[in-house]
């Protein structure tokens, strides 16, 4: 059966992209056509209620999958990168904590959030965990130009570098600031985060709407962007993954097949233009590889490729896994990396996408949300209780 959706874009207030747009898009036989929605906030449940997730971890694979789990690392193979105890997972954090988030600016300088107040930086060497001052869960990482920026709300934002804050200075320098107001008319409800490294304006998306966020490294401001008007009949609410490769272009993708391209992102007016992704599944990550080329993951298995900034998106075929894919990464066209559940990842080398293994989970296939790249051979990749690095570059 096919369906099909009339989207017309409209601008209220600043010039965006006018037309009306027929989008046709193939919706049998697809599984699973929606991940649950986010949580708001995960917080670490007690041992009691999770004892299962901690007891099987450790030992030789003894499932149906093992050729992806070996128990030794090695140059291809993924392997554990610390934080985390192999074995024990009463040792360090706990194996319940997820990662959420992944950025950096060099392979000397990467940063990461999680659950319960989870933060690490990494110095060239190794992780070393940092105190935030909360065990709020931390979803949104922005690194800018004179410091860090850490929240999973707006409520209470965490920053560092960027003046004194508000309250709450925790000993690594973190600071609790004042909840962030949304521009008049804008929704507060964040499914989205992304800003340049070392850029001073973050993008947001929410429930309803996208706007932006400055800071002038001490204080932050809202600015406009996409109005909820448009994003009532033009697919870019609940978007769930943002990414450009520079400030006037960013890619978007979310629930139901969303996908957008926004242009003129770094001015008093930018506009959104729609783009068919030729699927109705819930898109989860995306990544630029320009501002006229990005692929998007998500729900299934599904990968999907737009090349010259097109209406049409083109879908991979062949893609060895049926998981829900979470984050997409890379370095070039010929580079990317993929995450998903039960431990699944993939590499696209520019000719085919490939399973990638995983060394030293034992029996087990945590879910992966977050994915980073400094370069071409080296990754770092974050789940439920697990800090994943290539080779030895732990």
């Amino acid at each position: 059966m096919n369906a099909r959706r009339t989207v017309i874009v409209a601008g209220v207030g600043v010039s965006f992209v006018t037309a009306s747009l027929l989008l046709t898009a193939c919706a049998s036989d697809e599984k699973n056509a929606d991940i649950e929605p986010d949580d708001t906030e995960i917080v670490l449940p007690t041992a009691d209620a999770a004892a299962s997730d901690v007891v099987d971890g450790g030992g030789s694979c003894t499932t149906a999958d093992c050729e992806f789990f070996p128990d030794t690392c090695g140059p291809d193979v993924l392997c554990l990168s610390g934080l985390f105890d192999p074995v024990d997972p009463t040792v360090g954090p706990d194996w319940r904590t997820r990662i959420t988030s992944i950025r950096g600016r060099s392979a000397t300088d990467a940063w990461l959030v999680g659950t319960v107040g989870m933060g690490a930086h990494f110095d060239g060497t190794s992780w070393t965990t940092f105190d935030l001052g909360t065990i709020e869960s931390q979803r949104f990482f922005w690194l800018a130009d004179a410091g860090e920026v850490s929240f999973g709300t707006l409520d209470r934002i965490y920053s560092r570098g960027l003046g004194s804050g508000d309250a709450g200075v925790s000993p690594p320098g973190w600071a609790q600031r004042r909840s962030i107001s949304p521009p008049a008319g804008y929704s507060s409800i964040v499914t989205a985060a992304w800003a340049m490294p070392g850029a001073n304006v973050l993008w947001l998306a929410t429930d309803a709407d996208l706007w932006r966020l400055e800071s002038d490294g001490s204080t932050f401001t809202s600015r406009p962007g996409i109005p909820a008007s448009v994003c009532r009949s033009a697919p870019c609410k609940w978007l769930r993954s943002l990414h450009g490769t520079s400030a006037g272009t960013i890619w978007a993708v979310g629930d139901n097949g969303a996908a957008v391209r926004i242009t003129g992102a770094d001015g008093a007016a930018p506009e959104l233009h729609v783009t068919n992704p030729l699927t109705w599944k819930r898109l989860s990550g995306v990544w630029a590889v320009s501002d006229t080329e990005a692929w998007a993951v998500g729900a299934a298995g599904t990968i999907t490729h737009n090349t010259g900034a097109r209406f049409s998106w083109e879908a991979v075929s062949n893609v060895p896994t049926d998981e829900h894919l979470n984050a997409v990464t890379g370095t070039s066209s010929s580079d990317i990396w993929v995450v998903g559940n039960a431990g699944v990842v993939l590499h696209y080398d520019g000719t085919a996408w490939s399973r990638v293994k995983i060394a030293g989970l034992g029996s087990r296939r945590p879910d992966l949300y977050t994915v980073w790249s400094p370069g071409p051979g080296r990754v770092w990749i974050g789940g439920q209780g697990v800090l994943l690095a290539l080779g030895d570059e732990r």
